[in-house]
Parts: C-alpha cells; structure tokens; sequence
C-alpha cells in the first residue's frame, strides 16, 4: 500500500510538470505560428503592391488610370461584376489604377473590419510602353504600330474611345510589318478591342486581385478577378495564410502640404474615405490621374492570431485590445479587440508604389 501510495504520488508530480511543460510549450509554438504567418503574408502584400502598375506606365497621358476594365475568361464575363465575400466592399466596376484601397466597414459590435486591397500590374517579357493601334480594330484582329515584346499567350489591355479598357488575350506572336494580334474568341471581350486606341502588354501572367481577411477562417486569401481556370474550375477566393484576422491599410500622399517640393516624399498619410475612397479617387480619369501621382506608398498593418487558445491556467490577465498605427495621429489609428487567451502578433510596414511613381514622367 506505501509503494502504491507514493507510486501516485510521483505520478501526479510528474504529470504536473508534464503538463506546465505542453503549456509552455503551446504558448511557444502558437507564438511562433502567428510569427510565421504575419511575416509572410506581409511578404506576399509587399511584393505584389512593390510591382503594382508593371506594364502600364504610360498611363497617365493616355487615359489609362480610372478606365472601368472589361474582361471576359473561358467565355464567361469577369469583369465588371460583383464579388461575394470577404470582398463584398470591392466595386462591382474594377478600374485600371496601380493599387486601391477598399476600406472595411465595423461589424454589429462596432469592432472593425478588414480593408480590402486591389492590385493592377502585368509581367510584360519586354514592353513596358503603349502600343499605338494603326488599324481598325475588330472582335478578331488587332493591328499596332509596333509589336515589339508582344508574344502569344500575353494579356492586353486596350484604352477604347468611350473611355473604358477592354482585356483581351493574344493567340498569335505579331510579326512585322502588320502587326496583327489575333484574340482569343473564348477569354476576349465578344466585340474584341472594338474602337481601342492604344495597347498595353501585361503579359502571359498580370495581376488583377484583391487581398483581404477571411473572417471565418481567419486567413489572409486573394481573388482573381479575371478568374483563370485552375485544374479547369474557377478558383474562388485562395487562401494565402492561416491565422489573419485583421488587415488594415493607408496612403502616403504628396500634395505638397509640407513645403517639400520632392514629389516622391510622403506629406501625409490618409484612410480610404472622404476624397480618398475608390468611388472619389476614380470618378473621372482627371480625378484617377492625380490620385495615381499623388499616392507614393501604402501603410500595411497586419495582424496575426495564434491558431490554439492558451489555457486560463497559463495566464492571468491579458489585453482586450490592441491599437494599430500608433505612431501616427488618433484619427488614423485603428483599435482591434483581441482575446486575451490568444497571442497576437502586429506587422506594420510601409511600401512604396514604384511605378507609380515612374509614371508621372511618362
């Protein structure tokens, strides 16, 4: 009976530290989850808005910037149209800018919601300037002044006369003297680049997504708007990382309020509203235009959750809230509720909108 009696006793003692041992151990392992998930999703967001506007930059003098985009893929219209959640706040009307911001409203409980942010850019092999349509264009051919670093299986997005921009897919590597790019009937617009006046390659892989939060989830995911088939279905919204519960985003502007005459150097910084909300930013291509100048960068912070709650035992109080942007003015700050039994991780950083800022002399 004593042997029992102190074999249990010393069970119970090591089944103790066994088990302060598994607790410090998840808080260790959720901490590093929630790191490896906020670094890379940040990653992923930064890449993508560093090479926002690729291909198009000349759009500024052409009236490319704000043009409502019309895309067709696998015979189906894509683009404009209305996207289900989590990009509901998106605009059922995508316009050709570099990088928007849609911001997220609050839910019942007054807690806000994840932004939504779109990103226009192309992977030209060789072209990054306008190319002059010399022929008149129909639902088939396309003929261009030049067709340098134009290569079959490229996108192209052509500037129309009514000021709206038409995606269309080439079949066909044009060859001197001319020029002519045949579309593909199938992912091209049924009119094809009817009434286009000038040509843009975004090459055989261009970015048309959007990045936002998966509240339910709880995972960062990207949508195609134009919906390229993988494995032959549409793929919907595609999950980038797990454990995202929150993505927030700001503009950096230059309009000269500061007394700095650099135009790459950053007076402000402002949320997606008022004068600064897509609907204002793209209601004229006049109105597009300076706003393309005008935005040098955008301000990401993204906030990771650990995926395991800890246990109440291996904490004792934790915060209820946590404030992004805090280095900046209160109106521009945002506060999250958070849960104390979880561990959070904030990642905040600034990237700049390159070749926005080529464009302007172009």
């Amino acid at each position: 009976m004593i042997g029992i009696l102190i074999s249990l006793i010393c069970t119970l003692a090591i089944m103790a530290a066994f088990a302060v041992f598994e607790g410090q151990k998840r808080t260790t392992s959720s901490g590093d989850d929630a790191q490896q998930n906020g670094s890379f999703s940040l990653y992923e967001l930064e890449r993508q808005i560093r090479t926002a506007g690729s291909g198009l930059v000349q759009g500024k003098s052409y009236g490319l910037w704000g043009c409502p985009i019309n895309a067709v893929t696998a015979g189906t219209a894509q683009l404009p149209k209305a996207v289900a959640a989590p990009f509901a706040i998106w605009p059922a009307t995508t316009r050709a800018m570099p990088v928007l911001i849609a911001k997220g409203g609050v839910d019942g409980s007054g807690n806000a919601l994840p932004d939504v942010i779109g990103v226009v850019s192309g992977n030209p092999a060789g072209r990054v300037f306008k190319a002059i349509v010399s022929s008149t264009p129909d639902a088939v051919t396309v003929g261009v002044t030049n067709s340098y670093g134009i290569f079959a299986g490229d996108y192209l997005l052509g500037t129309r006369t009514d000021g709206s921009c038409a995606v269309g897919l080439a079949t066909n590597t044009p060859t001197s003297p001319a020029n002519s790019i045949t579309l593909d009937a199938n992912n091209s617009l049924g009119t094809g680049m009817t009434n286009a006046t000038n040509v843009y390659d975004l090459g055989n892989a261009p970015v048309l997504s959007l990045f936002g939060v998966n509240t339910l989830t709880g995972s960062l995911v990207t949508y195609d708007l134009l919906q390229r088939p993988i494995n032959g279905a549409a793929p919907g919204a595609i999950p980038i990382a797990d454990g995202i519960v929150q993505i927030k985003a700001l503009y950096g502007i230059h309009d000269g309020t500061s007394g700095i005459a650099d135009q790459n150097y950053i007076d402000k910084w402002v949320q997606p509203v008022g004068v600064w909300a897509i609907g204002a930013l793209t209601a004229t291509p006049i109105a597009a235009s300076n706003a393309v100048n005008q935005i040098q960068a955008v301000r990401v912070a993204v906030v990771a959750q650990s995926r395991l709650p800890e246990r109440i035992t291996d904490y004792k109080t934790g915060a209820t809230s946590l404030t992004l942007f805090g280095d900046l003015p209160a109106a521009l700050q945002y506060t999250i509720t958070t849960q104390p039994q979880y561990r959070y991780k904030v990642y905040d950083t600034t990237i700049p909108v390159r070749n926005a800022m080529i464009s302007k002399w172009f």
